[in-house]
């Protein structure tokens, strides 16, 4: 035994577009920037990240370091940041890298 359905009035029903169908339900947006900079006695690093959207994470990490060994001295600067933003099918990627290096023989 067969059983049908017979829809025969359709007249209710709306069209949908594409402009109507939003993923997600949200925009997604990352960003990242990185700035190292390094001198004979100086070394700076900066990141920042951002992430919008329904799962975000960021990541930042600066490092610096100046040594000073005899009549050579070294600075070195690093800054990293990566962004990750997903909505529904949607997502935003980021991510920025920076490094310096100064190196100074002084003479005594």
């Amino acid at each position: 035994m067969s059983s049908f359905l017979i829809i025969s009035d359709l007249s209710y029903l709306q069209p949908i577009t594409e402009s109507n169908i939003v993923l997600g339900g949200r925009r997604v947006f990352a960003s990242t920037n990185t700035m190292t900079a390094t001198g004979s006695e100086y070394a700076v690093a900066g990141a920042g990240a951002g992430a919008i959207g329904e799962m975000t994470y960021t990541i930042t990490n600066t490092k610096t370091e100046v040594k000073k060994v005899g009549s050579l001295k070294s600075s070195k600067s690093k800054a990293t940041a990566i962004a990750y933003a997903k909505t529904g099918n949607e997502t935003a990627s980021s991510s920025s890298f920076d490094t310096s290096i100064s190196l100074n023989l002084t003479h005594i």
